[in-house]
């Protein structure tokens, strides 16, 4: 047993790293001290040993040797003081050379050791199991454009947990990679831990370097990057810490050698590390984000492969509250909220009891008799709000929605409706005005065999029309269409179809092309047509 106490000020230490150290060099044991800056370690069995403590901010001391006979009980004091971390002092441009286990007196060793002693604490607070977790794991489909989420699923564990990211031995993904492919032909991603990132393994396979983001000016970089010779799938990314405090902010990381060339630069995870109170330091959030794959054969001409990315899967996880074991609070993270208005204006008034949600997640809810609604204990993210009202349906209206960013500890505010007729038409096809003869299709494209949508597909409208020559001499017939692209929900839109004529509607995606639909639109008006696609096993959606 022992204390630790503030050299200059004799002040107890709290949330320092007190570890027992065999004269092999082993950490058999580890305590976080309390806030009278005591500790209690346990020998595993006689022999001679030193204790070491560390603090972010603090130097690190050693004590003297001490011996333990079996059952002897010691008492270790010692002194520490606070130092000047000074990362602001540091000549980042001097350091450009990747270097492996920098050494002693190097600036990059100098931010190493910081980092490593947030994560030696989060590696010793994740084996400790010493909290209780509310965390909250999610997988999220995102368009690979905007980011913005399609679906989302999310399940919520309470109980004595460890770290939310648990990876494979370090000596085994050095040796096979962070990429695994499954019996079934998907591909699993693992990521780091603090225990891969502070073994001899990653260590002797890894080299470092200081870096700086214009976009992160309050933060130093510790950049990282497998060694030239590797050969299996890896990792190269950057430890953020704070300038002015040495904390260590976030873990920024992509994967290296990915399955497909077409794949390259989506692949790539984020953990976000959090100090509690008493100096244990946790993963607060994390998030895994790997491309999805298809292939269309009519793009594999000219030598391409024809795979391209449909969109990005996201893997994460939050933990959203922490006690101890005895059911003290220490940490319940605030979440987000939206509210709003869904207006009606075709009859100037507020659209009551229309179902609000956010698109492809559970969270929902029902305007009141003000046409009012408010989303609660939301998560962070971008997502796309949208309403269901029979009115809609009526119309043959569906709005796209409306983006809004949710924020942890915010209510974001957005306006939903139903345009007046005279907009109704701009709503819909905002690039090209009302003209004449013009009338609407719109729909969704569902999967035979399950149902589900079918993004990314290729809806065409057909019709024969007919023009006067130059001359004015004779009219010539001519074959038409217009064409539009399904969303992440498998929606579509054509504007411009002819009303009061027979059009042929047809949906195809990767070759495969649904049966064709003839009607006839009024002038004017909007017409909902769902088809129905039969994809063949295999196919990546």
């Amino acid at each position: 047993m022992g204390q630790v106490l503030d050299r200059d000020t004799g002040v107890p230490v709290e949330g320092a790293l007190a570890l027992l150290v065999s004269e092999a060099g082993e950490e058999e044991d580890g305590y976080l001290t309390n806030e009278q800056g005591r500790f209690l370690l346990r020998a595993p069995g006689p022999g001679r040993y030193t204790v070491r403590v560390e603090r972010i901010g603090y130097e690190t001391v050693t004590s003297e040797p001490v011996v333990l006979a079996s059952a002897q009980i010691t008492g270790v004091r010692l002194e520490t003081a606070q130092t000047a971390i000074e990362l602001e002092g540091l000549e980042v441009r001097g350091e450009r050379r990747c270097v492996i286990r920098p050494g002693e007196g190097m600036e990059v060793a100098r931010v190493w050791e910081e980092a490593r002693k947030a994560l030696a604490v989060q590696d010793w607070t994740d084996r400790e199991g010493a909290y209780r977790y509310t965390l909250v794991n999610y997988q999220r489909e995102l368009d690979p454009q905007t980011l913005r989420i399609r679906s989302e699923e999310r399940k919520v564990a309470r109980a004595v947990a460890r770290n939310p990211i648990r990876s494979l031995p370090a000596e085994d993904l050095m040796e096979n990679g962070f990429i695994r492919q499954l019996s079934s032909g998907e591909w699993n991603y693992f990521g780091p831990d603090a225990s891969v990132l502070l073994s001899d393994a990653f260590l002797d396979t890894h080299c470092f370097r200081l870096t700086v983001d214009q976009d992160r000016p309050d933060d130093l970089g510790l950049a990282f990057e497998p060694v030239e010779e590797r050969r299996v799938p890896d990792i190269s990314g950057t430890l953020w810490l704070d300038w002015e405090t040495a904390h260590l902010d976030v873990l920024e990381y992509r994967y290296t050698q990915v399955p497909h060339p077409e794949g390259k630069g989506w692949a790539t995870g984020q953990v976000e590390f959090e100090e509690l109170p008493n100096g244990a330091w946790i993963v607060r959030k994390w998030w895994i984000r790997m491309p999805l794959l298809a292939q269309d054969l009519s793009r594999s001409r000219a030598g391409s492969s024809g795979i391209w990315v449909h969109g990005v899967r996201e893997a994460g996880g939050e933990i959203t509250k922490i006690s101890t074991l005895a059911e003290e609070t220490i940490l319940d993270s605030p979440v987000g909220a939206v509210q709003g208005t869904v207006w009606d204006s075709i009859h100037h008034r507020p659209l009551m009891d229309a179902r609000v949600f956010l698109s492809g997640t559970q969270h929902g809810t029902r305007t009141d008799s003000v046409g009012r609604f408010l989303l609660e204990g939301l998560p962070e993210g971008r997502f796309t709000a949208a309403f269901s009202h029979p009115r809609l349906d009526s119309l043959g209206f569906y709005p796209p929605g409306v983006d809004v960013e949710v924020v942890a500890g915010e209510v974001s505010e957005v306006a939903l409706g139903i345009p007046a007729e005279g907009s109704l038409f701009a709503s819909v096809c905002p690039s090209q005005g009302r003209e004449e003869g013009q009338a609407v299709l719109t729909g969704r494209v569902l999967a035979t065999q399950d149902g589900n949508p079918v993004p990314s597909a290729t809806v065409q409208v057909r019709w024969e029309g007919y023009e006067v020559s130059p001359a004015g001499e004779m009219i010539l017939e001519m074959g038409k269409q217009a064409e539009a692209t399904t969303d992440g929900r498998g929606r579509y839109t054509v504007c411009g179809v002819p009303a009061d004529e027979e059009v042929a509607v047809q949906a195809s995606y990767l070759g495969n092309e649904s049966p064709v639909r003839r009607l006839r639109i009024e002038e004017g008006g909007y017409a909902v047509v769902d088809l129905e696609l039969t994809l063949p096993s295999g196919v990546i959606r």
